[in-house]
């Protein structure tokens, strides 16, 4: 092989203690899918993405504008930066984020022309990126049935199974409860694989109870309060004063009728 004839050489060339940072990503939203080579201007000749563990191709580009087929899920939802290249910059954007994405790892194939042996050498296993999805729950609904003594509440569209938790406050002590025994199922829709919550709890001897819905990947929370108006007994306290004792928000009311007719007097 003369030192002018242009060859494929296979050069795998892993990054010893490589982590793959997780890429968080919105369903629905764009993520940027990073890569950065330490490479010559000239060197890039062509590189293509690939989700692991199958041959589907994100994205490709090559200097002679040849074209490789992509995926069907990736189609028109991938783009690159023309200008970058050069520069080693091989970074990509994913558009339209779904939750089929989520859990996938990708990483780049690159064809690096090596000017001293004058061979293109296929550069991998670096740039691994490793896409986590998530979705904001929605229409959080607290109702309150007082023929059964519960509580249910129900949120929507939201992405991974979230976490449902109960809090109440004491009717005689005004203690706030972390209430246990919560019935909590989850629904996952057909096509968008997005989930409903559906949490039902009891709430005997309570004053008022709080339901909070945590997404655990993306650290969103969304809550509600309601009041638990039980026939025929006058609320003597509102659940935004929780954790305070009947008898400390008695007092504040008395005060301050004392005060507003001690001022009218005068």
């Amino acid at each position: 092989m003369s030192s002018s004839s242009l060859v494929i050489v296979l050069l795998c060339a892993p990054i010893l203690g490589q982590i793959s940072v997780p890429l968080n990503a919105t369903v629905g939203g764009s993520v940027l899918i990073p890569c950065s080579l330490q490479v010559n201007s000239t060197s890039i000749k062509w590189f293509y993405w690939q989700e692991d563990g199958s041959e589907k191709h994100l994205f490709h580009w090559h200097i002679s504008e040849e074209t490789v087929p992509v995926a069907d899920e990736y189609r028109n939802r991938c783009q690159g930066f023309n200008t970058e290249f050069s520069s080693g910059n091989i970074s990509i954007r994913l558009n339209n984020v779904s939750v089929e994405d989520d859990q996938k790892t990708f990483w780049p194939y690159v064809g690096l022309y090596d000017e001293q042996e004058k061979v293109v050498k296929l550069l991998k296993d670096q740039c691994m990126s490793f896409l986590q999805v998530s979705a904001a729950y929605q229409d959080l609904n607290l109702t309150i049935n007082n023929t059964l003594n519960s509580a249910t509440c129900t949120a929507h569209g939201g992405y991974p199974e979230p976490e449902v938790k109960w809090t109440g406050q004491n009717k005689s002590s005004g203690e706030q409860l972390k209430l246990k025994d919560a019935q909590t199922s989850h629904q996952q829709h057909p096509t968008k694989k997005t989930f409903s919550v559906t949490s039902t709890v009891s709430v005997n001897e309570l004053q008022c109870v709080t339901c909070l819905v945590y997404n655990p990947r993306s650290n969103q929370q969304i809550e509600d309060t309601a009041v638990i108006d039980a026939p025929g007994e006058e609320l003597l306290m509102n659940c935004s004063a929780k954790g305070v004792p009947i008898g400390v928000v008695a007092a504040i009311l008395l005060l301050f009728v004392c005060f507003f007719l001690y001022r009218r007097r005068e």
